[in-house]
């Protein structure tokens, strides 16, 4: 089988999604952990009969990258529950969305803890249920063969399935056809730690003190700073900065991340759900007036179907760019870089005794010109990822307009993007000023980056090419500000319109 091949040879590109489990009608797939404690598919091949259902359904086996008709709707939203939001990890959205399934007869799915604190993929069938349901799990969830508990339930019922983008990938290559009662919930995604650690971890921490409950972004200190939280049986109490703690420090530090994580398929764009939800990083400076340290969440609407269960929601909202929250929010469209002590750190970990010792090793090491140039490198990730969707987007467009201005102030800039935009709704936009000594700048419409041209045909030809730009608007206005821009605008060979920005 094909997917045997992939665990033999391209060993990373397996994210683990159980979906090649859940197909199997001779159940002869079994999910088994490795060496650093993350499940792969096992056939058995006296079981096995050759039917190739597992390699069909692989998302891994089958990606194919994908680019929406239009770019997603974006919102930060808030709960106006104050408990729900309380208990979730950032502004209470997977509860809204979960009620409206629940109350209509509905069953959600998602992760939640079971009773030695494992994480697990269940579902809950009303709302008491769902408290199991919310906040955050940093760890990979056991799926086990809820693809087929949600294949059953759609038969009768709606469904709502939150998870990871490459769970939900799963659980659509498993379906093979959308269905009108199934809403999908896909995660900003960080990536996912080995369940072997975490339970090494959480069984170090309550070897002698019984855990009952565990929060990994708890709020007492605010939303901005999360905070694992892990109350045991005899009132103990243990709370800490989920970076400083020694589990957290090596999520985040790119230790502990299933190999998959660092180069995943399913990001934006090639997301498959309804919706995406995490937390809206950044809000503070974007839209002060969504922010109140209680937490808010980011959502970005796929589907036709997500608009509409988003809409049936009572969350204060307010709609952005994609520009707006992209860079403030990296785990949309890029992945984590691994540690390059990640090798040394696993086997260590499996090969001492004391646990908790390694991991509060390797929290404690301090590498500052490492993290430094892990940073670096994950900006440049960034741009690079950002600048390949502009690009696509680009093209996708079948006309991009220049519009040529005088210098204009933010106020005047916002008012001519907005008039353009409505005589114009399906065009991209872009806007060039003459600016001293005659250079240009551009600020584009999507990206809102702002860099600057020489005077020169070869230049805005080169421009326009790259912006796939297929007809300008030049002010008249702008002859008295650079005379050679009008000389310049009409050597670039694309068609002029002169327009007046005072009759705008």
């Amino acid at each position: 089988m094909k997917i045997e091949e992939m665990i033999t040879a391209k060993r990373a590109d397996c994210n683990g999604c159980e979906a090649c489990a859940n197909i199997c009608p001779l159940n002869a797939i079994v999910m088994r952990r490795d060496a650093e404690g993350f499940a792969y598919p096992e056939i058995d091949n006296e079981l096995c009969d050759q039917c190739g259902k597992c390699d069909e359904v692989c998302p891994a086996l089958n990606f194919a990258a994908t680019f929406p008709a239009e770019l997603p709707k974006v919102f930060a939203a808030i709960n106006p529950d104050d408990k729900a939001r309380r208990h979730s990890t950032a502004g209470g959205v997977f509860s809204a969305l979960s009620e409206i399934i629940l109350h209509d007869g509905g069953v959600v799915f998602g992760a939640a803890f079971d009773e030695k604190f494992r994480v697990v993929h269940t579902c809950a069938r009303n709302v008491d249920e769902l408290a199991n349901l919310r906040g955050s799990k940093y760890v990979q969830s056991q799926i086990g063969d809820v693809y087929r508990q949600v294949k059953d339930a759609l038969q009768s019922t709606k469904v709502l399935f939150s998870g990871t983008p490459c769970q939900c990938a799963g659980l659509r290559a498993f379906l093979g056809e959308d269905n009108d009662n199934l809403l999908t919930v896909d995660i900003i995604c960080h990536g996912v730690p080995s369940p072997a650690v975490w339970e090494e971890y959480i069984g170090a921490l309550g070897y002698a003190h019984e855990v009952k409950h565990v929060n990994f972004a708890g709020k007492k200190m605010g939303w901005k700073v999360s905070h694992l939280e892990i109350n045991f049986s005899d009132q103990g109490h243990y709370m800490r900065r989920i970076n400083e703690d020694p589990y957290g420090n090596a999520f985040y530090g790119g230790l502990s991340e299933r190999p998959s994580c660092y180069a995943c398929k399913f990001k934006f764009p090639s997301v498959q759900s309804d919706l995406t939800v995490g937390d809206a990083l950044g809000i503070q400076y974007i839209a002060p007036e969504m922010f109140d340290d209680k937490g808010t969440s980011l959502v970005l609407v796929h589907s036709a179907k997500g608009k509409t269960f988003f809409e049936q929601t009572q969350l204060k909202t307010r709609e952005f760019k994609l520009s707006d929250i992209v860079l403030k929010n990296p785990r949309l469209i890029t992945s984590t870089i691994a540690d390059e002590r990640r090798r040394k750190f696993f086997a260590e970990f499996f090969k001492y005794r004391y646990k908790l010792a390694v991991l509060q090793k390797y929290s404690e090491e301090d590498n500052a010109a490492a993290r430094q140039a892990v940073s670096e490198q994950n900006q440049c990730n960034l741009i690079e990822s950002y600048q390949a969707i502009l690009d696509t987007w680009r093209k996708k467009l079948t006309r991009n307009i220049l519009i040529v201005t005088p210098t204009l102030d933010d106020d005047a800039r916002t008012f001519l993007g907005n008039y353009f935009a409505q005589s114009f709704p399906d065009c991209g936009l872009y806007l060039l000023q003459p600016e001293s000594k005659g250079q240009l700048v551009c600020k584009e419409k999507i990206s809102s980056f702002v860099f600057a041209l020489k005077e020169d045909d070869a230049t805005l030809t080169d421009f326009a090419k790259q912006f796939n730009i297929t007809e300008i608007f030049a002010d008249n206005m702008v002859k008295y500000d650079s005379p050679a821009v009008v000389e310049w605008i009409n050597g670039c060979g694309l068609p002029v319109n002169v327009f007046s920005l005072k009759e705008s």
